[in-house]
């Protein structure tokens, strides 16, 4: 139906939960903060599973886009979803959508945009007071 897996909440999974699944008869990794059961895939792994295994109980995210993984490899993700990484989600949606705080310093111009600017402004203004005698 409508309501599937990904329109419900998923589980949270804290770190402490997650490093036990690190067996190739019990193998969960974390990639960008979904936690993923991969243990009946191990063998199907087109790298095998030794590769896999290194990453077992562990965020696995560097290791995945490093390797440069198809888009179909990606959607196959999607089926050994089990739950969400304490933390790590919260963390990923201030980074996608960071707004600036109260702690964010503005961003500071090139310094050759802070000696043009001032001069640009001058000749400006002395070209309409030339104009306006």
């Amino acid at each position: 139906g409508f309501w599937t897996a990904r329109h419900m909440a998923l589980p949270l999974i804290s770190h402490g939960e997650m490093n036990i699944h690190n067996k190739q008869k019990d193998c969960w990794i974390a990639i960008e903060g979904k936690v993923y059961d991969i243990t009946s895939f191990l063998p199907e792994h087109p790298g095998g599973d030794e590769i896999v295994l290194e990453c077992a109980g562990t965020d696995a995210t560097n290791a995945f886009k490093d390797i440069g993984h198809s888009a179909s490899a990606e959607a196959m993700l999607s089926k050994f979803l089990i739950g969400e990484l304490d933390g790590v989600t919260k963390e990923l949606d201030k980074k996608k959508g960071k707004k600036p705080g109260p702690t964010d310093t503005p961003p500071v111009p090139p310094p050759v945009v802070q000696v043009l600017a001032p001069v640009a402004m001058m000749a400006v203004v002395g070209y309409l007071v030339y104009k306006l005698m």
